[in-house]
């Protein structure tokens, strides 16, 4: 892998916005008194009034040095925000740092309902409650060991994630309400429109969202990188995509965890449906590739800059 053009990381540009959302307007709620900081008591509060809800928050980070003209859009996934591309739970420098190095300009999105995108907190616009990911769920859905090893925290052999920040990892996990895709969908592409031509990245949930987004809108989305994707479009959804890229990436032990069985068969059969509706299906089986011991989290994992060299490898043969 090339190192950034310019031997470091020079920004030209970096910034933030806000995209899509709508407006609503809450009636009907009683007027209580609150406390807002010790010289500020015993105020009154009045919930109803006009608010926005359902935006999304995105950052951008423009090399001064391009390794290629498209940028590319982070997609994070369920019950994560953006913080979780900018470093690992045990402190190394995360995807965004090594992408920007290596030239690439990046967006990174807090997806609508997710850290600084925030959420709403008036009862009857969103359904259900929201939830949250345990330690336990987060050891077995990501695959770090078996579910009886979580007490002892002792991983898969040769697992690479780094179990002993596994803590670090909790404190990037925030509530998610698990009835909100469409909705956080509708943010996603907003942020799109906003950013124009680009290539999107996504990770589980953000995977299939990157997906979806990518059909959604393909003139503007020309590549798709999705890191063990679910909730993915269907093959009769697949249209306008002509000779677009899409490359899958699979880490290791899928076959420890069943939902994770199903899930990479679904995400192989929408990679296949995606070639046969005219784009460009190609797969990243790390484990073929001969590299061991990833997780469910390969951008946290200890080979998480090889991995991220292989993804800009392949950038490169689509978009240098």
């Amino acid at each position: 892998m090339k190192e950034g053009r310019d031997g470091g990381l020079v920004l030209e540009d970096l910034g933030s916005f806000f995209a899509g959302g709508r407006p609503v307007e809450t009636e009907g709620k009683p007027v209580r008194r609150i406390t807002y900081s010790a010289g500020f008591a015993n105020i009154e509060h009045d919930p109803n009034g006009h608010y926005w809800i359902e935006q999304a928050y995105v950052q951008y980070f423009i090399p001064k040095r391009r390794r290629f003209r498209l940028p590319l859009l982070l997609i994070h996934g369920g019950g994560l925000t953006g913080s979780c591309w900018e470093h690992t739970p045990d402190g190394r420098p995360g995807w965004l740092r090594r992408f920007l190095e290596w030239g690439i300009a990046s967006f990174v999105i807090d997806m609508p309902e997710r850290g600084r995108s925030g959420f709403c907190a008036h009862e009857g616009y969103w359904e259900g409650e929201p939830i949250v990911r345990s330690d336990e769920e987060a050891w077995r859905l990501y695959r770090l060991g078996r579910p009886e090893d979580f007490r002892t925290r002792t991983p898969f052999p040769g697992q690479l994630f780094p179990v002993g920040a596994l803590h670090r990892l909790a404190q990037m996990t925030v509530p998610r309400w698990p009835a909100n895709a469409p909705m956080m969908l509708e943010g996603l592409k907003a942020a799109i429109e906003k950013i124009g031509p680009c290539i999107v990245l996504g990770h589980s949930q953000g995977g299939g969202m990157a997906m979806r987004a990518a059909v959604a809108l393909p003139d503007l989305v020309r590549g798709c990188v999705v890191i063990e994707p679910h909730g993915l479009p269907e093959a009769g959804e697949m249209r306008g995509i002509n000779g677009r890229p899409c490359l899958l990436v699979a880490g290791d032990f899928l076959d420890q965890c069943p939902e994770w069985v199903d899930l990479d068969a679904r995400a192989r059969a929408a990679l296949s449906a995606w070639g046969e509706a005219g784009g460009k299906g190609e797969v990243l089986d790390l484990p073929k590739r001969g590299i061991a011991g990833n997780s469910h989290m390969l951008m946290h994992d200890a080979n998480s800059d090889q991995v991220a060299a292989l993804i800009v490898e392949w950038l490169d043969s689509h978009f240098h």
